[in-house]
């Protein structure tokens, strides 16, 4: 519970999202990282194409509430 209070943000609540793979030593890391930024659409640090950038946004800004 107290990671959940420590990434709690009164506006817009937890927020947190973490992705776990489990497995053994025979798991190859980087291959999995590769194939998930492969399936990344558009810009690998926003996740934004171009055409969708322009699409209008139903949700508020960051630090505005709705």
């Amino acid at each position: 519970m107290l990671l959940v209070r420590k990434h709690w943000n009164s506006t817009w609540g937890d927020r947190r999202q973490e992705l776990v793979f489990v497995g053994g030593s025979e798991m190859d890391e980087q291959a999995i990282r590769d194939a998930l930024d492969a399936s990344l659409h558009g810009s690998a640090i926003t996740g934004v194409s171009k055409a969708h950038a322009k699409l209008h946004d139903p949700f508020p800004a960051w630090g505005r509430a709705a």
